[in-house]
């Protein structure tokens, strides 16, 4: 299956574990060599008077992409913040390799 970023991110992003829409794509996460995504970032959940963080995807999470949402099994408990600071160091990253795009 081919999808192009521009199309992945109009499509909203709903957790199936508990129903929670999560908003739509706002980034994309590649390997260094470009030929693996290793996940897409939504926005965190903001708070009054706080920005919250964006919230880390793991591709091996993505159950389904259809042709109006994203489903994705996350268990909220263990979620991967990420920030501008720490976007290049996504240690702890639940899956192995990424899937392979090119």
């Amino acid at each position: 299956m081919e999808i192009s970023y521009s199309e992945l991110r109009t499509k909203e992003v709903v957790n199936l574990q508990n129903g929670a829409r999560l908003g739509k794509i706002i980034d994309m996460i590649v390997d260094c060599n470009g030929k693996n995504v290793l996940g897409v970032v939504v926005p965190g959940i903001k708070k009054l008077f706080k920005s919250g963080e964006d919230i880390f995807i793991p591709w091996c999470n993505i159950s389904k992409i259809g042709s109006d949402v994203i489903l994705v099994s996350l268990d909220m408990t263990s979620l991967t913040g990420v920030t501008k600071s720490n976007e290049m160091h996504l240690e702890g990253v639940p899956c192995s390799g990424g899937e392979d795009f090119l």
